[in-house]
């Protein structure tokens, strides 16, 4: 399933050679927060990778897959409505034809999720 412009929107990016920073809005309108929970919408821990791996995809222009998740850590929910817009920063290296990925989810100080993954090109 595609998130990007429908679950969330890309407001802006920084990137630089080994990292970048991605500021993305939340659409809490969308159909998966009336599920996951109806009157308290908590963003999905598997769409929170999902955003990980397009807004990778988005950064290199190319297409990747999850070949290890090998690191998840969900440190605090983000409801849509409380926080509508959530950094999304990486620090990435290729080794061996495969990229080792570091996200880290955040507003301000408060840490929402850290995700660690290896990913190869599709």
């Amino acid at each position: 399933m595609i998130l990007y412009d429908n679950f969330y929107t890309v407001k802006s990016q920084q990137v630089t050679e080994a990292t970048a920073q991605f500021r993305i809005e939340l659409n809490g309108g969308n159909f998966v927060y009336q599920a996951h929970f109806p009157n308290n919408p908590i963003t999905p821990g598997v769409c929170l990778i999902q955003m990980g791996v397009e807004l990778f995809n988005l950064l290199k222009g190319k297409s990747f897959g999850i070949k290890t998740l090998k690191n998840v850590k969900f440190i605090s929910p983000i409801n849509p409505l409380e926080f509508p817009q959530v950094d999304f920063t990486f620090g990435f290296a290729l080794q061996d034809s495969l990229w080792q990925v570091n996200v880290l989810i955040t507003e301000k100080e408060r840490v929402f999720a850290k995700i660690s993954m290896v990913l190869y090109e599709k």
